[in-house]
């Protein structure tokens, strides 16, 4: 008996057809037969009941259904496990991610740390919202990963690392655009304009709420894209929150818009590294974590 014995079997239970199950299987009608065939007879037992029209289990391929599921599924955790294994024996990687539009200079003093406590080893660093990077997090994609502050998720840790900058975006032509800075109370009655909730979403409905009880109108956009957020502005669609760091005020920075400063709102919005509560007392991350310490108490990004 072979592992394709138990992969026809249990994909031809499932569709009782054998042309949808091959196709599931990639192969063609009558491979599949001949090979639920092999296995009967290997079996002593019939599994299927064949007509011209139809397929159904026997009362023997019904009993034997679960156990064949259960192979497959150890099968696959050994697979999964021996991978596991194999990529902990090659050659040290350490993988780290950071989101797009948060500045560089927070990843980048990640880096040179970790290429200081390891020299010699590869650092791969990968970009994404803070929702993927924190669902990589969770399937072991990545060792660690600065995100959006705050996360709510249970399964893993942070330390704080920096507060952001604020600013609001406005038309050149605003009345707001001649002022020195803002209060967040100069948002009351104005439409403000948000990137969608998914790229953050903890962090987007703190300030929407926030937002709301100032006496904003608060508009969500469907996507993250902030060129698009960018001209909508330049037009007179509302104003926009945004942070004054990375690539947020390189987009901002241009003919027809202003970008005002605002004093801190206090919502506790910035980044932090973080890791799994599983990995708390893993060696990277002990050594990690003195040596970011310096960065956590409210260095703004990009300073």
């Amino acid at each position: 008996m072979e592992l394709r014995h138990l992969q026809a079997f249990v994909t031809v239970a499932e569709e009782l057809h054998f042309g949808r199950a091959a196709t599931r299987l990639q192969l063609s009608p009558s491979p599949v037969s001949r090979t639920v065939l092999e296995l009967e007879r290997e079996l002593g037992v019939q599994l299927f009941a064949r007509s011209h029209h139809r397929v159904e289990l026997t009362g023997a391929g019904t009993e034997l259904l679960p156990a064949a599921r259960r192979l497959l599924d150890d099968w696959a955790s050994f697979t999964t496990c021996g991978r596991a294994l194999g990529q902990e024996l090659a050659a040290p990687r350490i993988r780290i991610g950071s989101p797009s539009l948060a500045p560089s200079d927070v990843v980048d003093q990640l880096a040179s740390v970790l290429a200081e406590l390891y020299p010699g080893v590869p650092v791969d660093v990968e970009f994404d919202s803070s929702v993927g990077l924190l669902a990589a997090l969770r399937r072991r994609e990545l060792d660690l990963a600065v995100a959006h502050l705050p996360v709510d998720d249970p399964d893993v840790l942070v330390l704080p690392l920096a507060r952001y900058r604020w600013a609001v975006v406005v038309p050149s032509h605003d009345e707001l655009a001649r002022r020195a800075g803002l209060d967040p109370a100069d948002l009351a009655g104005r439409r403000v304009l948000q990137l969608s909730r998914a790229v953050q979403p903890a962090t987007m409905e703190r300030l929407s709420r926030w937002l709301t009880d100032l006496g904003a109108i608060v508009e969500h956009l469907p996507d993250p894209d902030l060129v698009r957020l960018a001209h909508l502005v330049r037009h007179g669609r509302g104003v926009a929150l945004t942070v004054m760091s990375g690539v947020t005020e390189q987009v901002f920075t241009q003919p027809g818009l202003t970008l005002v400063p605002m004093q801190d709102p206090g919502l506790g919005i910035g980044l932090g590294l973080v890791w799994r509560v599983a990995d708390d007392g893993s060696r990277l991350v002990r050594e990690v974590l003195p040596r970011l310490s310096r960065l956590a108490g409210g260095c703004p990004p990009g300073s």
